[in-house]
């Protein structure tokens, strides 16, 4: 990119001091007459040719975010890198020893290094326990499965024998009304 800057400013310093259209071959025109001197100008270049403006987008921002994300990895790798060290060094890894015969390991005993151990101890769940968890989760759905079975054989039984839960009355016999008080005017 410097590079190209650099060319693009020595391109236009020889463009501005020399005039390609005003001399031919040899120091004549192409039409065998020579070209009328060019008006002199006066041309102030600041030092060694002219000077471009090149617009760059601003750089702030992508140096603030390396700023900040080695600010931060700094801050969380510093404290977790010595307390890593400690651990290594205070308590080292578990070493077997002999047990009871009546003595049931817990689940995080079964691993080696301390901080492995601790976070099977307080962070992630046992086996059994999400085993067991699954199992009660399969069982609800099973439930609610059977429960949608036994609503549809109940509906099809409903529709088949023409009773549900809606209310249906039998319609009375016309001969069994009274019309009797309808036909005497009011007295």
């Amino acid at each position: 990119m410097a590079a190209m800057s650099l060319l693009r400013s020595v391109a236009a310093s020889l463009v501005s001091r020399v005039h390609p259209g005003s001399r031919g071959v040899l120091g004549r025109s192409g039409l065998g007459r020579r070209a009328p001197p060019a008006a002199a100008v006066p041309v102030r270049f600041g030092s060694h040719g002219k000077k471009l403006f090149v617009v760059t987008p601003s750089t702030y921002y992508d140096k603030r975010f390396l700023n900040l994300l080695k600010f931060y990895t700094l801050l969380t790798a510093i404290p977790a890198g010595i307390a890593i060290a400690l651990i290594n060094i205070f308590f080292g890894p578990a070493e077997l020893a002999e047990t009871p015969e009546d003595y049931i390991p817990e689940p995080w005993e079964y691993y080696q290094h301390p901080i492995t151990r601790f976070l099977a101890h307080h962070v992630y769940k046992d086996y059994q326990q999400t085993y067991e968890q699954q199992m009660s989760l399969l069982h609800v759905e099973n439930e609610k499965r059977l429960l949608r079975l036994y609503e549809t054989a109940a509906r099809r039984s409903m529709r088949q024998k023409g009773d549900g839960p809606w209310f249906q009355f039998d319609t009375l016999d016309k001969s069994t009304i009274d019309n009797q008080p309808k036909f005497v005017p009011d007295d």
